[in-house]
């Protein structure tokens, strides 16, 4: 259902206005709805990975059934499960008697230890055990060792033989958890015992992101990507494992992937139409094209899509930066903008505004050797009175539908860049605002993204010779909390930044762009920025700069 569909209907069963309310179990999960009757018809959903219908986990039917009886007006609540029946005695042992709660840590043990190794809580193989022995976990593995793969008969429980077969299983769990970290390049181990934390695992831990998704980015990570390649990459993300994928869907998934730019059997590497990764590379198109989703269904999905990928690219670009990749790095972003914006990198710089309509901006551009404007950099200095002849006779845009689109010109930024304090070491750079924002939070135009996103930047350092990035930092605004800035509806804001850079033999020619992290397209160079040799010592113990 859309959102709106869905709180006139949960309205209308609250008021008593509707007696019956049918929800699928998606939907069923989430509502907060008590009720006098609750059925749950069935306790088995369809699971893409396994092509096959797989049994609810107890604590969602549990929540069902937890809506039944509702305060106030009842004194008990009636819940019925439907079922089959080979199952019907493990559900009443199961609502009669319960089961322990159990530790689901041992499944993503990787990845918690390597948060903690980032943070540098661990930073030995004894620690990681130490650490252990603080968990819930540890507590439920020696009550019931069988439930974690470990088998230690009826007669050895609480015996010094079943905590000896406890600590070697934890010894294991730690070593295999710890290599798995090593291979995916987030921590080194030492022959001595001690771990160390490397800069992608503290990309991993910074945003949240399992060890694997950077493992699959680094693997397959080159120079020069392509758009395609980009989005796959992102798509591969463990994240989206879990992204749910119903029956016969894999029907519906091809039949959106020939009706949109890029294909999913070329540039998911031939995984089937039913695969989570395939389903949200097929999401993020239609987000870029703005179609209309197939199924209902299909509209909560996209969100869920959207809702990660924000990490996750973020995380790719410092991945990115770290390899020195320039070129993928900027395409990255490019695909970093494409999600903020909703729109496709060559629809054109004007089709992120409302009412143009992308087949018409592509046409403006195509149809001259130099058209203006030509970025968004460009649109925001354009003058008004040329802006009103090229939206109405190029872009078809009607006087009554013109104030929408120069609403969302004046939310886009105007900057002044300067550099100076240029040394071998590093350098200094200012950014301004020369036009006010329209809020105080400095949010973007982004009216497709569920979610507010604020003004920001890249400021990236490159290698004029090699195209490999040296530097890379985030730019936002400071939002003033008192004083007199406070006070001031829209300011004009300046931040500063400084840039280390890594060392060199001798002088070098870079780079340094400043790129929004939101709109297509609209990035600020200085080019062919001179950095001197750093100064070299000679034996007499004097400076002496090299050539």
């Amino acid at each position: 259902l859309v959102e709106s569909d869905r709180q006139l209907a949960e309205e209308l069963f609250a008021n008593n206005k509707i007696q019956v309310l049918v929800a699928t179990s998606t939907l069923a999960w989430g509502v907060n709805l008590p009720a006098h009757l609750v059925v749950v018809k069935g306790t088995q959903f369809f699971d893409a990975k396994t092509e096959a219908y797989k049994d609810m986990d107890l604590t969602d039917v549990l929540q069902m059934l937890g809506r039944a009886g509702r305060p106030q007006f009842d004194t008990s609540g009636i819940a019925r499960i439907f079922t089959q029946d080979a199952k019907k005695a493990f559900y009443k042992h199961f609502l009669h008697t319960g089961f322990p709660v159990e530790s689901s840590l041992h499944n993503v043990l990787d990845n918690h230890l390597g948060a903690e190794v980032s943070a540098e809580t661990i930073a030995t193989k004894q620690d990681a055990l130490d650490y252990l022995t603080w968990t819930f976990f540890f507590r439920r593995l020696h009550k019931n060792p069988s439930y974690y793969g470990l088998e230690i008969s009826a007669e050895e429980h609480n015996t010094m033989a079943a905590q000896e077969l406890a600590n070697e299983y934890m010894v294991e769990m730690v070593d295999k958890s710890l290599s798995e970290l090593a291979d995916s390049g987030c921590v080194t181990m030492h022959s001595n015992g001690d771990v160390d934390p490397t800069p992608l695992g503290k990309i991993m831990s910074y945003y949240y992101l399992a060890h694997k998704t950077i493992r699959h980015l680094i693997k397959h990570a080159k120079p020069n990507a392509t758009f395609a390649e980009a989005l796959a990459w992102m798509c591969s993300a463990t994240e989206y494992d879990e992204l749910p994928v119903r029956h016969n869907e894999d029907l519906i998934n091809a039949e959106l992937s020939a009706a949109l730019p890029l294909k999913a059997e070329d540039a998911m590497l031939g995984l089937p139409m039913w695969d989570p990764h395939v389903k949200a590379f097929l999401l993020l198109q239609a987000h870029f094209s703005r179609i209309d989703l197939p199924i209902s269904d299909y509209v909560g999905d996209q969100t869920s899509v959207l809702d990660q990928a924000i990490r996750i690219l973020q995380a790719s670009i410092d991945v990115l930066t770290e390899l020195g990749f320039n070129s993928s790095c900027g395409m990255m972003i490019t695909l970093l903008q494409c999600v903020k914006s909703a729109r496709w990198p060559e629809d054109g710089p004007l089709a992120m505004l409302p009412g143009v309509e992308p087949p018409r901006e592509r046409q403006r551009l195509s149809n001259s050797k130099n058209p203006k404007p030509k970025n968004l950099v460009e649109a925001t200095t354009t003058p008004r009175k040329e802006m009103e002849i090229i939206l109405h006779k190029q872009l078809s845009l009607a006087p009554t539908q013109q104030p929408r689109a120069f609403k969302a010109l004046s939310a886009l930024p105007q900057l002044r860049v300067n550099i100076n304090d240029v040394t071998a070491l590093g350098l200094n750079v200012s950014v301004a605002r020369l036009n006010p924002a329209l809020n105080r939070e400095f949010h973007m135009y982004a009216p497709r993204f569920p979610k507010p996103q604020s003004e920001g930047f890249f400021l990236v350092v490159a290698d004029t010779k090699t195209d490999e990035v040296l530097a890379l930092k985030r730019i936002s605004w400071h939002v003033p909390s008192q004083g007199k800035q406070a006070s001031q509806a829209n300011p004009k804001p300046i931040a500063r930044s400084k840039i280390r850079l890594p060392p060199a033999n001798g002088e070098r020619m870079v780079s340094v762009k400043i790129v929004s992290d939101g709109y297509i397209g609209m990035e600020w160079h200085i080019e062919d920025v001179e950095i001197p040799a750093p100064p070299m010592v000679i034996d007499d113990g004097l400076k002496k700069k090299q050539g």
